[in-house]
């Protein structure tokens, strides 16, 4: 008897809920009505909701999902990894420091840009020598060589490794290849204009060709990504387009003249987690201004997503409201941008090399299979600034 009250029990609950989200049909429909990116036939959201329910839409819009009311969120303090602020490149058999960050302990050691590393703790300096002293260590000796000191004489350093985080943008100058590299965490707000700044100073050190590293860029700001695709554009026109069948939502973004860098070598680096706004942009400097693509398939997710109130409680529902594309309207959701070259990275690797960014490790780059084929195939064009 107690068995048959549980099972009657769990038949109430379970048809409660599905009465309950049936009364939540009607907002749902009014929500793809209005907001949709797509169209759909008169009474197709009502179909696919009587016969699957909630779980059907995704078969309309991948990313359509009952949510709850989202509540605010706890900003967490910004977290900041032991490093010591400089980053280190192979080239010509040797191990170089490539980039000094401002206000890190490697620039109060007295480091910069392009010293070449001899030793590290007294040991004869290889990539495996440095990465192992580097990553291990809460601070270290090196004896560098440096361009332009009196006799040539070596400079040595201590260097500590306290708490340092790279920065969201920063940007570098590859003087063998004469190429800049410039690294996009995220298009913020400034993004754009303050890479162009560090273009020109890059520009002015000798940067002929140009390596943007998008690699676990979730996106951002589309105008910010749309603001530096006009610097490269070759002539007035669209750089990148929100579209939507709801006005509200669309947006041609565009520039007005051809761009202070149009013409310029360029390649991007990409992987799966290159997102948004990020995979725009690369799939846009590609047909705009010829940039090759490097690394693995980016996320192939391009929507800008809202979410809806479903009745008075507190659920919603996720809609795609419009999606990004470049000048081509080539539809990147669920294809990603289109890799030029293709770098394969076993997953231990791709999961070293994230944790490598994250951390703010010293040798992110060193051994970096994406970074060498991009410099690789941008030393067969002709330079270009």
């Amino acid at each position: 008897m107690a068995m048959n009250k549980l099972r009657f029990s769990v038949f109430l609950l379970m048809a409660v809920g599905a009465c309950s989200d049936k009364s939540l049909y009607p907002d749902a429909v009014k929500a793809f009505e209005k907001h949709s990116c797509q169209e759909y036939a008169p009474g197709r959201v009502r179909e696919v909701l009587e016969a699957e329910g909630f779980a059907g839409l995704a078969a309309l819009d991948r990313h359509a999902m009952v949510v709850r009311a989202r509540r605010g969120i706890r900003q967490l303090p910004a977290r900041a990894w032991v490093s010591s602020g400089l980053l280190t490149g192979y080239r010509d058999a040797a191990v170089y420091v490539v980039k000094v960050f401002q206000n890190s302990p490697a620039a109060a050691a007295g480091l910069k840009d392009g010293d070449k590393i001899i030793e590290i703790d007294g040991l004869k300096a290889s990539p495996r020598a440095v990465a192992q002293r580097m990553d291990d260590s809460f601070g270290f000796d090196l004896k560098v060589e440096r361009r332009l000191t009196k006799n040539g004489a070596p400079v040595e350093a201590r260097v500590k490794r306290e708490e340092f985080s790279f920065p969201l943008i920063f940007g570098f100058y590859e003087p063998e290849s004469h190429t800049a590299y410039v690294k996009i965490g995220m298009f913020v707000q400034g993004s754009s204009a303050a890479v162009m700044a560090g273009l020109e100073t890059l520009a002015g050190q000798g940067a002929k060709k140009i390596i943007f590293d998008l690699r676990d860029n979730n996106g951002g700001m589309p105008d910010e990504a749309a603001g530096l695709l006009g610097a490269f554009a070759p002539a007035a026109g669209p750089v990148l387009e929100l579209k939507s069948r709801h006005k509200g939502y669309s947006r041609l973004f565009e520039t007005g003249a051809r761009g202070k860098f149009a013409g310029v070598k360029t390649a991007v680096i990409v992987n799966g987690a290159t997102a948004m706004a990020a995979e725009a942009f690369a799939q846009a400097l590609k047909e705009l201004a010829g940039a090759r693509i490097v690394g693995g398939p980016t996320m192939g997710n391009v929507s800008l997503i809202r979410t809806f109130r479903l009745g008075r409680g507190h659920k919603g529902l996720e809609l795609t409201v419009a999606r990004m594309s470049p000048p081509s309207g080539l539809d990147l959701e669920g294809n990603g941008a289109v890799i030029d070259f293709r770098v394969e990275l076993t997953e231990e690797r791709e999961k070293d090399l994230r944790e490598a960014w994250q951390m703010s490790s010293e040798t992110a780059l060193l051994g970096d299979q994406a970074y060498a084929k991009a410099l690789e195939v941008l030393k067969k064009e002709p330079a270009s600034f």
